[in-house]
């Protein structure tokens, strides 16, 4: 029978830090000790994770002798902010910031784990993070009984149960007690987690992994194929009407006095309008879009010498670290699926005090006229993933290290606001 865990000795605080620090991984992995100073900043850190687990009440062990412990929770329970402030805290302690780099831009760059993937599809779920069975009791199926637990509570919930992992043996550990991965993220050379899931009988059809997955690899191909089947009326759908061309005017006007004699990469460039109006006041321009059909429509016409058309994923950038003076990307991110994604790789390309200049559409339920525009491209297929008012934006922005330094509103048919912005 299990049980909550409301407080724990540091003795046995350590003893499950040392139990999960001393996992012998293969001779190719290398699993949470790439991020960490070793084993000892291994077991800092599961410590941490403990302490955070026992104050959110999120801890369990196999029995009151406490053999094992396993710390789950409800995909809708959020941590404190004192309990996110300290583990925080710890990773800052343990990390090896020679790998932190490298391990950012894998996360960044790699599929969505399956977790991830149930939140953005806002289905509820059980995730555990973490297992642990102590020294003097593993190999005695402590294991199985951990895993039960949270199984149990899925059961009894109807929700799926989701864990991941860093080692190849592990994951064939899970999979031969009942769960399957249906995931894999590669953060760097030998360090993979594997998204796991046990799925109950009970749970909704449309919750199970292989119809989660499918949907979302077709949310995927409609969003990169909608601006396909756009690219022809592109121009004239945003610039066509008076109130929009006018801020439109003004945004070159302001971008080609901020990109004189500067490198600039510009982001979902579509058929390359803004591309076409600023290129000649910057040094050299690369103009990308994921959708080929957009760039097709953007080699049309009259093209600067300077100015480079190129396809390339806003959440994927082919480019060198710190290459860029300035990066543009205009109306995008709201319908960008993993915004998150796409300004990691802004910072990444952006040289230390380079500029970011981002308008872009934001919601407001009052203005009628944008929201027949809101419709009219909705029912051409285009997904808004975020509906940000200004202030809303600019504290996306900020939340994802970026630092404001100039912002406007913009009178135009479709409310906009203008944004320039630096590295933090």
């Amino acid at each position: 029978m299990s049980v909550r865990i409301n407080t724990l000795s540091e003795e046995e605080i350590r003893s499950i830090g040392d139990a999960f620090a001393d996992y012998e991984y293969a001779d190719s992995e290398w699993g949470m000790s790439f991020l960490g100073k070793g084993k000892q900043a291994v077991s800092d850190y599961i410590c941490a994770y403990v302490r955070m687990a026992i104050r959110e009440r999120v801890l369990y062990s196999t029995s009151e002798n406490h053999e094992a412990y396993i710390a789950f929770k409800r995909s809708e329970h959020k941590m404190s902010v004192s309990s996110a402030a300290g583990l925080l805290g710890a990773v800052f302690g343990c990390a090896d910031y020679r790998n932190i780099p490298k391990a950012a831009k894998g996360f960044m760059h790699s599929e969505k784990g399956y977790g991830d993937i149930l939140l953005k599809f806002k289905i509820p779920h059980i995730y555990v993070g973490m297992v642990a069975v102590t020294e003097q009791f593993q190999g005695q199926g402590y294991m199985r009984k951990l895993l039960e637990i949270a199984f149990e509570e899925g059961r009894k919930h109807a929700l799926p149960v989701v864990l991941d992992t860093d080692a190849e043996l592990k994951k064939a550990k899970y999979e031969h007690l009942g769960m399957k991965c249906v995931t894999t993220k590669k953060l760097a050379d030998g360090v993979n987690l594997y998204g796991m899931v046990y799925e109950p009988e009970n749970i909704p059809k449309e919750w199970k992994s292989e119809v989660v997955l499918d949907d979302f690899r077709i949310m995927k191909e409609k969003n990169e194929s909608v601006w396909d089947r756009f690219a022809s009326v592109y121009s004239a759908f945003v610039t066509g009407t008076p109130g929009n061309k006018k801020a439109y005017e003004a945004i070159y006007k302001r971008i080609r006095s901020v990109v004189r004699d500067k490198e600039v990469l510009e982001i979902a460039t579509g058929p390359g309008v803004i591309a076409k109006q600023v290129a000649a006041e910057a040094k050299s321009m690369i103009a990308t879009d994921f959708s080929e059909k957009m760039l097709a429509v953007a080699h049309r016409g009259e093209v600067p010498d300077n100015l480079k058309f190129e396809q390339a994923d806003a959440c994927k950038l082919q480019y060198a670290d710190d290459s860029f003076d300035v990066v543009i990307i205009a109306n995008a991110l709201h319908i960008i699926p993993e915004p998150e994604k796409a300004l990691s790789e802004i910072r990444r390309v952006l040289k230390k005090d380079g500029i970011l200049i981002a308008p872009n559409f934001i919601h407001e339920n009052k203005n009628k006229i944008s929201g027949a525009f809101s419709k009219a491209l909705s029912a051409a297929g285009v997904k808004f993933e975020a509906k940000w008012d200004a202030d809303g934006f600019i504290a996306f922005l900020a939340r994802n290290g970026f630092e404001v330094r100039n912002s406007k509103q913009l009178n135009s048919t479709i409310p906009m606001v203008y944004v320039e912005a630096t590295k933090k």
